[in-house]
């Protein structure tokens, strides 16, 4: 079950939620953001809810309104994905699908458990189960490391013979994961789209065969995005590399160890002036000093 307007060769950035002195959403300017990363020429959707918009800490309203702030500053040109999972604010799956629904979305992506349970076969389809009773979207789903909380491959397998299932945001965390993901997956279902979250090396997952790129870089870098899934398409393998060389680069800072990757992204975004605020809601921290210097200085030298 496809979505209409989303191709199985896309690019979905997934975007950042700003917020105001008094840690509460600032709805203009995420619709800001919003039309900051929709204005970018091959964007094919964008998704709402997820790690990179501090869900944890949003509640069930806040998201509502969020799919729908998406929607009006896209001007409903662009297909909003709104990401699901459980949270001490609100467990219940098919609860938040149906709002999300409600609120305009036109597919569901399911994030990762923490409860390994939920990782075998017939746990993640009980967990899927309640999103595909809460709404009549169609369903991707997020894959991490399986060594930790991600799902094993006869899992994924299982998933992807789902009729609702259409894409796997795939972030295994090695290219030979990723690969044999992608492989199992496609026997079971040919059309299944797979986007790689893999930021160190998305040239790698394209040129293996993903479809495209799901990534909550896609907030600061959706114009890259775009021009290394173009070059990969076309068979450019210099354009390619030269795109893929300045990813690299960025994510050497955003995703160094220590402090949050999409924080460090919200204050490079306040830099250029393509958000008015960088602030986080706890438990993350704002970035120190040192954090700072590192972003600012990439971004003058690129």
């Amino acid at each position: 079950m496809r979505p209409q307007r989303i191709p199985v060769n896309s690019v979905v950035p997934a975007v950042l939620t700003p917020f105001n002195k008094q840690m509460e959403v600032d709805y203009d300017e995420f619709g800001r953001h919003i039309q900051d990363v929709c204005s970018v020429d091959g964007i094919t959707a964008i998704m709402v809810n997820g790690a990179s918009m501090e869900d944890s800490t949003l509640t069930r309203d806040e998201k509502t309104v969020l799919i729908e702030k998406a929607i009006d500053a896209s001007g409903g040109k662009t297909p909003i994905i709104a990401a699901v999972r459980e949270s001490k604010i609100e467990s219940d799956l098919g609860l938040l699908a149906r709002e999300a629904e409600e609120a305009g979305a036109e597919a569901i992506l399911i994030m990762p458990t923490n409860d390994k349970v939920y990782t075998t076969v017939n746990g993640a389809l009980e967990r899927f189960g309640k999103v595909f009773d809460g709404c009549d979207l169609p369903v991707a789903f997020y894959q991490v490391n399986p060594n930790g909380v991600g799902y094993p491959v006869e899992t994924m397998i299982a998933l992807a013979e789902q009729e609702r299932v259409f894409a796997v945001k795939e972030g295994s965390g090695s290219p030979e994961t990723s690969e044999m993901d992608m492989r199992a997956m496609r026997a079971a279902d040919s059309e299944i789209a797979v986007w790689s979250t893999h930021s160190r090396w998305l040239l790698g997952d394209l040129a293996t065969g993903a479809d495209g790129i799901l990534s909550g870089m896609g907030s600061i870098s959706a114009d890259l995005h775009v021009a290394l899934c173009r070059a990969v398409w076309a068979s450019d393998l210099k354009q390619a590399r030269k795109v893929s060389h300045v990813l690299y680069r960025l994510t050497e800072v955003f995703y160094r160890p220590g402090q949050n990757g999409h924080t460090r992204m919200k204050y490079a975004l306040k830099r250029l002036n393509r958000m008015g605020s960088d602030l986080v809601r706890p438990p993350l921290e704002q970035l120190n000093d040192q954090e700072k210097n590192r972003v600012e200085r990439i971004l003058d030298d690129l």
